[in-house]
């Protein structure tokens, strides 16, 4: 037997405003905000630490050598930087209610500080995207162009 939710419930969560609430929004807000600044300026550097020049053609190899490296060295960035935003307090707690320690069940409050990641890293890599351009044209597959119909018969 299926065991539907209870919707009254649900809606009156939706729908709620009370100051729990809020102050998870605005933890939510105040985390993908420090977040997208760390972000930007980690962003900004690894592009720069990456960089391209248009004048030195890269081979293959090292295109791709150079786009994994970036990509996980980002990867490992992020997952530091969600760990040291923890650290900062927050500053809009203005009930003793309000546990900004409380993890939640579904992960919700992961949601702010994983889009303002991942816009803000996306971003600011300009050569990645150059190399990931790079590796689509590479490795394209060939266009196969159609058996005309008279061959067929």
């Amino acid at each position: 037997m299926i065991k539907y939710p209870d919707y009254k419930e649900l809606i009156e969560s939706l729908f709620s405003t009370d100051s729990i609430r809020v102050q998870k929004l605005l933890h939510m807000s105040q985390n993908a905000f420090l977040t997208a600044i760390f972000c930007f300026f980690v962003g900004i550097y690894f592009d720069d630490l990456f960089n391209k020049e248009d004048e030195i053609e890269e081979t293959e190899y090292e295109t791709v050598i150079k786009g994994f490296g970036q990509l996980i060295l980002i990867i490992i960035v992020c997952y530091y930087l969600r760990k040291l935003v923890k650290f900062i307090p927050f500053i809009f707690r203005y009930t003793e209610t309000y546990n900004p320690f409380h993890k939640s069940k579904d992960g919700e409050n992961l949601v702010g500080a994983a889009l303002a990641t991942s816009l803000i890293i996306w971003s600011t890599q300009l050569n990645m995207k150059k190399r990931l351009a790079k590796m689509i044209e590479i490795y394209k597959p060939i266009e196969v162009t159609p058996i005309p119909e008279t061959a067929l018969s």
